[in-house]
């Protein structure tokens, strides 16, 4: 007990010499430096809430957010977790562009200029990254853009849904990954080397997609062949199924006998004969 006494009075007497010696010998040698480094918090505080304020304002002004709103770059930005809009990520961008800066200058002033040297590259290097970033929004926009042109063109000149849907996913993610390399050059790194990555990458994720469709493709083009030559209410038969043609698909046909209803693959269409009632 005497001990546990004596370890507790120990301390209490240490936080009392502390506390008496803190002012005279802690505070006011460093009060000229203290004072700087709060002036600099709240300035850099204030001038960051301004800047955000600033370039969401003029961003609005122009119609970036109208133009971003519920589009494939939104989209792109919620699946990183960010749950504000493309024009309020670039405030939040230069906003704290401006804190690091700030940051940087307080350390600076306290001493630590190896630190504070860091805090300034980085500043230095944030308004890239802001044009990076701004370079992909903008590459995504276009590519969601000219995405859903090939795929209406698609749509209405093959009549083809499955067709028209690749055509502008192929197109959407060629013109992304173009903004991606743009952007990702625009930062420093190598644009040769990203293009080689990127054209690697898409040739195996082409490849990859064709062999999964190879047995699908035999099927779409059997279904193509005959499409002009029967069509949905006909009374037919192929091999030993017969019925109402009730629903003509890219890859199979319905037909409907009785209660009965059977599915045909349209690589069936070209390996048996078709008979119209």
């Amino acid at each position: 007990m005497a001990t546990i006494e004596g370890v507790i009075n120990y301390i209490w007497t240490w936080l009392a010499t502390f506390a008496q010696r803190f002012w005279p010998d802690y505070v006011l040698p460093n009060l000229q430096l203290i004072i700087q480094v709060v002036i600099l918090l709240l300035v850099g505080y204030i001038v960051g809430k301004i800047g955000k304020l600033v370039v969401t304002k003029i961003l609005s002004a122009v119609g970036l957010k109208r133009i971003t709103t519920r589009t494939w770059a939104e989209s792109v930005i919620r699946v990183t977790g960010y749950k504000g809009t493309i024009v309020e990520l670039m405030g939040d961008l230069v906003k704290w562009i401006i804190y690091i800066a700030f940051l940087g200058m307080i350390i600076q002033t306290i001493g630590f200029s190896g630190i504070a040297d860091i805090f300034t590259q980085t500043a230095a290097f944030m308004p890239r990254f802001i044009g990076a970033i701004l370079l992909i929004v903008i590459g995504f926009i276009i590519a969601d853009f000219f995405g859903r042109v090939f795929e209406e063109a698609g749509s209405k000149l093959l009549k083809e849904d499955i067709i028209a849907s690749l055509s502008g996913g192929v197109v959407k993610y060629s013109i992304a990954i173009v903004a991606v390399i743009m952007a990702l050059s625009l930062i420093g790194i190598d644009a040769a080397s990203l293009t080689i990555m990127f054209t690697v990458i898409l040739t195996t994720f082409m490849a990859s997609l064709l062999i999964g469709m190879r047995d699908l493709l035999p099927a779409y083009g059997a279904g193509m062949s005959v499409k002009g030559s029967i069509k949905v209410g006909d009374r037919i038969k192929i091999g030993q199924y017969s019925g109402v043609i009730e629903k003509i698909e890219p890859l199979s046909i319905t037909l409907k006998n009785g209660k009965k209803r059977v599915i045909i693959p349209n690589s069936m269409l070209i390996k048996e004969p078709i008979e119209k009632a």
